[in-house]
């Protein structure tokens, strides 16, 4: 078995990173909207085919600016982990479409911190129960802008409906979206944080 997959969801307030992990992770959605406070870490394990993974995710508040290095990120005081993560999910809310700036901002600072390492940038448009044309040409752009220009992945879902949620997480364990990608399934550790049960 690899080594964790750490996985960073970031986003403007609102946009419903908090209801896509606990759809994903506690099959639950809030009836409430409860504005993310501080860092919460989510922790399981992915089986997909024949690859084991640990999975790591961690759901941040709201963040002006990317820690610039790690001396940045230090010295904000609540030290986040943004820096040493795999992957970063940038969410946006497909009913509000000045979300989307938030995930561009975030997406170049990103880019511009990092001289030499790897690590994959995802979209996720949530809320598309929310909008009564999701075929709109604003919509046509940030899918086309993100998938041809910016080479990322790209999903569009509702955490509410529970309706592509699986998707997210093949596409971070780098399978394809749609088509015959294999059978998905994640177990919650219950009880130690340290053990992962597969089913």
């Amino acid at each position: 078995m690899q080594g964790p997959l750490k996985v960073a969801f970031l986003g403007a307030s609102g946009v419903g990173r908090t209801s896509i992990l606990q759809q994903f992770f506690k099959h639950d959605f809030p009836k409430e909207h409860i504005r993310t406070a501080k860092r919460t870490v989510y922790r399981s394990c992915l089986v997909c085919d024949t690859c084991i993974r640990e999975l790591m995710v961690l759901d941040v508040p709201p963040q002006k600016y990317f820690p610039i290095d790690n001396l940045a990120e230090w010295n904000n005081g609540h030290p986040l982990g943004l820096r040493t993560v795999h992957t970063y999910v940038l969410v946006y809310d497909m009913g509000n479409l000045d979300t989307f700036q938030y995930c561009r901002n975030m997406r170049d600072q990103i880019l511009e911190s990092f001289n030499h390492r790897d690590f994959k940038i995802m979209v996720v448009g949530n809320k598309v129960d929310m909008v009564s044309n999701p075929h709109t040409q604003e919509l046509k752009d940030i899918s086309t802008l993100v998938r041809k220009h910016w080479r990322c992945g790209y999903v569009e879902c509702s955490a509410k409906h529970n309706y592509k949620i699986g998707d997210i997480f093949k596409e971070l364990m780098g399978y394809p979206v749609g088509g015959t990608a294999p059978k998905l399934e994640f177990t919650q550790s219950i009880g130690s944080k340290n053990r992962c049960t597969i089913l």
